[in-house]
């Protein structure tokens, strides 16, 4: 038996586990390094879009619509806050919960940090004709959609890495 079997084990290749896993991380490695050079991460870009795009939110909403547990999400919280890409301001409707709101520096930072992972993303789908790239990303779409409705008793909900 040889320990040095070149490419992925073929015994996995059938398993969409397997194949999931792998591609997240063969993303991840390409993904990562462009926003660190930014000086962030793939969960802080996350909230920064999902800020973005939805608009002020207190941090439960935040850590609800991406899938992190509380603690989680106030260190991604205190480390965007401490790189001033985003303020956190108590809610005037609620005292004991805090707004978030995503500062000009942190528009610019995921302005960058998005070109950097769409860089990526199309190295990693190079592989792949246009139309077959097209077709993985509905697909993926269609099955995270189906898991969110699922997991979520009927409502949407919205996850990142």
């Amino acid at each position: 038996m040889s320990d040095n079997i070149p490419g992925p084990p073929v015994a996995l290749m059938d398993r969409l586990s397997f194949l999931l896993k792998r591609t997240f991380a063969l993303l991840e490695a390409t993904i990562e390094p462009g926003l660190a050079r930014l000086g962030i991460n793939g969960r802080e870009f996350g909230v920064l879009t999902l800020l973005e795009a939805e608009g002020p939110a207190s941090q439960q909403r935040l850590a609800d619509r991406i899938g992190v547990d509380r603690t989680t999400m106030v260190a991604l919280i205190d480390g965007l806050e401490e790189k001033r890409l985003l303020k956190r301001h108590r809610d005037p409707s609620n005292r004991r919960a805090y707004v978030l709101e995503v500062t000009a520096a942190g528009h610019k930072r995921r302005r960058d940090a998005l070109k950097a992972v769409e860089r990526a993303e199309q190295g990693a789908l190079a592989p792949l004709s246009a139309a077959e790239s097209a077709t993985l990303t509905r697909a993926l779409q269609r099955l995270v959609q189906a898991g969110s409705v699922e997991s979520s008793g009927g409502q949407t909900t919205a996850a990142t890495s």
